[in-house]
């Protein structure tokens, strides 16, 4: 019997948008809190995306080290401390689930299909995954930091699958398209489903959510109808 999932992206999927004044807002209030210059340490935090994401790093607490040692900042331990503190509660924060996710969710369980996560994300999402409500709906969360990949790395998707037990063809991702994540999700045979978020969302890392011409939902609630009409997945 074959094993059919689905496979959402985090950020902007399952939580509310994140809105990318506040989100710079954030990344400003750590530099001011770590004692360094807010435009040096700004610049670097998203010009080092990637080490954040693939765990280069390693911790929340090497993330902001290695930002400040990028700039030729000495940050003493308190400092990072502080920092880390307003990144985790920005991160708590950002995690606020859209009104339909985990109805969602457990929806798509019901209709007999197993669902993964695949988050680009640095290392405070795994710390803060339990604590949230997604943790009891999803089988088989997918972290880029944890596995050293980042969409639309095929790696990564296929990781997923490996770990639902479903071959990529019985497999729908979902996601708002940043890392060109669909792309990635296609190439490997998944479905792919784009859901809508506001231009002002922070999905600021090479995003394809304009130029995207495949399927698309304005709501999570339309997942369940998609995958009961349509393309046999």
């Amino acid at each position: 019997m074959k094993v059919r999932a689905v496979v959402f992206d985090l950020f902007n999927t399952l939580t509310e948008p994140v809105d990318d004044v506040e989100f710079r807002a954030s990344v400003r209030a750590m530099s001011l809190a770590a004692g360094v210059d807010p435009d040096g340490f700004t610049k670097r935090w998203f010009d080092l995306w990637r080490e954040r994401f693939d765990g280069t790093f390693g911790t929340t607490d090497e993330d902001v080290r290695g930002v400040c040692a990028a700039m030729g900042a000495r940050v003493d331990s308190a400092a990072v401390e502080r920092a880390v503190k307003i990144r985790v509660d920005f991160s708590r924060r950002s995690l606020k689930p859209r009104a339909d996710a985990v109805a969602t969710l457990a929806q798509v369980r019901a209709l007999g299909f197993k669902t993964g996560l695949i988050s680009d994300c640095s290392a405070d999402l795994p710390d803060l995954w339990p604590t949230t409500p997604y943790a009891a709906l999803i089988d088989e969360p997918v972290f880029s930091c944890v596995e050293g990949l980042i969409k639309p790395d095929p790696g990564i998707f296929h990781r997923a699958c490996e770990r639902l037990g479903a071959a990529p063809e019985n497999c729908t991702y979902v996601g708002d398209g940043s890392n060109h994540e669909l792309t990635g999700a296609s190439r490997i045979g998944m479905r792919a489903v784009l859901i809508r978020t506001p231009e002002k969302s922070a999905a600021v890392y090479h995003s394809e959510r304009t130029s995207w011409r495949g399927e698309a939902v304005d709501t999570l609630s339309e997942i369940p109808e998609l995958l009961r009409s349509g393309r046999d997945v």
